[in-house]
């Protein structure tokens, strides 16, 4: 009921309102409230011309003018024939033109209901030259004529109004739709980044141990004696601190395993193939440590490749730290033997490297050259 009641306060529903009006039509003539006819005419007329009034308000979409002008005359005609019901057409006429008419139609109309209260004032005095009489002819054109312009510009406000805020909801919809789209995005994303980082600290922590262990285990086995094996039983039980400590970082949610630049010459001086390193590095503690942990573990990386694929030639290692980089360089001649491997050592460099704001460019030719770049003011 309450809708039914909304709805035809809005007046913008026709076959509604047509019918309330036929109905309110039926009730007056029903019991009599009529004005005395201008003229003489059959007593049913009034029902034709009803009818022709309430078509006009359901054609009223179709033909704004046309059909406000035949409600007007259609309700000046009923008031003619004594019924009252004519005010009610008027009245719809008035409010369909300021309901659906555009801007220019809506000032015209509001010309004509001015220039229609001035005219019927002036009727009025020039009939009884009754002032009184002309004060109620005013209420009366404003009753009539001005409360449906106002109601409907307050149909019209109240309807762009819940056209925005409809807009606005569906805006703040599609807002949160897409907040949450980029929220899974920026999710996925990270778990995507999370595993990236997780498989390079695999690679670099366990595969330099591992490689070791294959490139010793291999000259064991080619020797036949069992020189190289304490070297073996070293890197397996370092691979495997290194593992447990890796499982327990993740498992605690702590920083990743860190490494020491200062632990270099170590590294080169254990490599299985012959290095000659150039470690000028006078103030290693003015690294950050994510500079200590990506030079340590290139390096790491750079030796393996060497002991893997040019392991009788001479790598040529130089380090050296200057007031704003970190400068590494590995330069060996290209060699004749093939490893095994995942092929991903070098862009995992390339990529710790980038991620610190570093560069790392790879020559190829006669001699294979790696040289890293790195900041020592890392972010």
């Amino acid at each position: 009921m309450k809708k039914f009641v909304q709805r035809v306060g809005r007046g913008d529903q026709e076959p509604e309102v047509a019918g309330i009006y036929l109905l309110l039509a039926a009730v007056l003539h029903i019991t009599g409230l009529v004005n005395p006819p201008l003229f003489a005419a059959p007593g049913w007329l009034w029902l034709p011309v009803l009818l022709a009034g309430l078509a006009a308000i359901l054609l009223r979409r179709r033909a704004l003018v046309i059909a406000s002008s035949a409600m007007a005359a259609a309700g000046a005609l009923l008031l003619a024939l004594g019924s009252i019901s004519g005010y009610f057409l008027v009245f719809e006429s008035v409010f369909s033109l300021f309901l659906l008419g555009r801007e220019k139609v809506r000032r015209a109309a509001l010309a004509l209901v001015c220039l229609a209260a001035v005219v019927f004032a002036v009727v009025v005095w020039d009939g009884s030259h009754d002032a009184q009489q002309v004060v109620l002819s005013v209420f009366m054109s404003a009753f009539i004529l001005f409360t449906p312009m106002l109601w409907a510009e307050n149909v019209r406000t109240a309807t762009s109004l819940a056209a925005a805020e409809s807009a606005r909801a569906s805006a703040v919809a599609a807002a949160a739709a897409q907040s949450e789209q980029r929220l899974q995005a920026e999710h996925q994303a990270a778990r995507v980044q999370e595993r990236t980082a997780l498989a390079r600290e695999m690679h670099d922590v366990l595969s330099a141990r591992l490689s070791s262990i294959a490139l010793l285990s291999g000259a064991a086995l080619a020797r036949g004696d069992g020189e190289p094996m304490p070297a073996i039983r070293s890197e397996s039980v370092t691979a495997l601190e290194e593992l447990t400590a890796m499982v327990r970082m993740l498992h605690g949610g702590t920083a990743a395993l860190a490494a020491k630049l200062g632990d270099v010459p170590a590294l080169a001086a254990a490599s299985p193939a012959p290095v000659d390193l150039d470690f000028a590095v006078p103030h290693p503690e003015d690294l950050p440590p994510q500079v200590h942990t990506a030079a340590h573990r290139s390096i790491r990386e750079l030796l393996v490749n060497h002991a893997k694929h040019a392991p009788e030639h001479r790598l040529e290692l130089r380090v050296a730290q200057s007031a704003h980089q970190l400068q590494i360089t590995a330069s060996n001649r290209c060699g004749a033997a093939s490893g095994s491997g995942a092929g991903i050592g070098l862009e995992n460099i390339r990529t710790r490297a980038d991620a610190l704001g570093g560069s790392c460019r790879v020559e190829s030719g006669e001699r294979f050259t790696v040289s890293i770049t790195l900041p020592t003011e890392a972010s």
